[in-house]
């Protein structure tokens, strides 16, 4: 397939390069099942015959998307942005703002588009995103919510696809971006044989990797809450005695949470006490009962639900590796079959390896 990678301003490396040997690896797993290549790679920029990346490396040569026929897949990898600052600036730079125009034509031409990390807020700049549900870096989620309120945006999952448009996570969420888009227009064995060349574990979530505290961060009203809870982890809390304590009604202070987090009061304590619970088990020794009475549960059973919920492990999965293996031989009630083994998508049956070279 006809597949344009966009080079934007800043790209970000690591995003770039993944992407690249997502689809190299398919196209060489192809030719040794004697099929096709699946990718026909095409670089483009909005003008330039090179750009520089955000650790300065010079990529190209360049195709101009103006001189370029719609291609059926456009590839947007994320973007050197982390500060509200420089991503509001980065978003109206005159390449950004071509770049947009133009994939916004090929999008009504019939391309599919797909785009990781701020990258996703070029494409909702542009107004290619409204009323659509979309998600983004998890730490920029705030920021994204404020900015784009017409975006339904959706924090629970890696990548998302609302119909000709796929968008995920940060930096490495572009190998759960390509990986999905293997699938979809190759095969799912060929997705599964290029994750476990590459070596990339299967993951559905973001809720995993982002860090409660730091959603609230830029609201000075739940950072208020934040600092309230953070000493009462332990103790029973109710929205009630939350909302009285920031000297607001429940539903107002509902709204804060929901506005700007995209959570209930409730669903930002319960990541609140599983961060907790998270940093005593990996670093003490106490069993899951006494862990989860330091957050406030009194029943273990709570807060095993809520680690598979939020972290997909049990807490024995969460134990240091050394701490494991001097348990080895021995039944753990918190243990599962699945735990600390291969990913849901390997395979016994890989083809011969897509050699070395680049």
């Amino acid at each position: 397939m006809k597949t344009a990678v966009l080079i934007l301003p800043g790209v970000l490396d690591i995003s770039l390069g993944i992407t690249l040997d997502v689809m190299n690896t398919a196209n060489r797993l192809c030719v040794l099942a004697d099929r096709p290549p699946l990718f026909d790679i095409t670089l483009a920029g909005s003008g330039r015959r090179r750009e520089r990346s955000g650790s300065g490396l010079e990529v190209g040569p360049l195709e101009r998307m103006a001189d370029l026929p719609p291609p059926e897949l456009l590839l947007l990898p994320g973007a050197n942005r982390a500060s509200r600052s420089e991503l509001e600036d980065w978003l109206v730079t005159p390449e950004v703002v071509k770049a947009m125009a133009r994939t916004g034509d090929w999008l009504e031409a019939g391309s599919e588009v797909a785009a990781s990390c701020v990258s996703t807020f070029a494409l909702a700049q542009a107004g290619l995103l409204d009323g659509r549900v979309a998600t983004t870096s998890w730490w920029l989620a705030p920021y994204f919510r404020e900015r784009f309120p017409r975006v339904d945006l959706d924090m629970a999952r890696m990548v998302v696809r609302d119909g000709a448009l796929s968008t995920a996570g940060a930096a490495l969420a572009q190998a759960d971006l390509m990986l999905a888009l293997v699938a979809r227009h190759g095969s799912g064995e060929l997705a599964r044989n290029c994750a476990r060349f590459l070596m990339l574990d299967h993951r559905v979530s973001q809720s995993q990797y982002a860090i409660a505290s730091h959603l609230v961060s830029q609201t000075p009203t739940l950072q208020r809450a934040d600092r309230w809870l953070q000493t009462r982890l332990g103790e029973p809390i109710t929205l009630g005695m939350l909302a009285e304590a920031l000297h607001m009604t429940p539903r107002t202070l509902s709204r804060h949470f929901a506005s700007a987090v995209g959570l209930s009061p409730i669903q930002y304590v319960q990541k609140l006490r599983v961060e907790r619970a998270t940093q005593l088990l990996e670093t003490g020794r106490a069993s899951i009962e006494s862990v989860a009475a330091q957050v406030g549960y009194a029943d273990a059973s709570m807060l095993r639900k809520l680690l598979r919920r939020e972290r997909g492990v049990t807490p024995h999965g969460i134990r240091p590796r050394s701490r494991r293996a001097s348990a080895a031989g021995t039944a753990h009630p918190d243990r599962r079959p699945d735990d600390g083994h291969a990913p849901a998508h390997a395979t016994p049956d890989a083809p011969c390896a897509p050699g070395t070279s680049r």
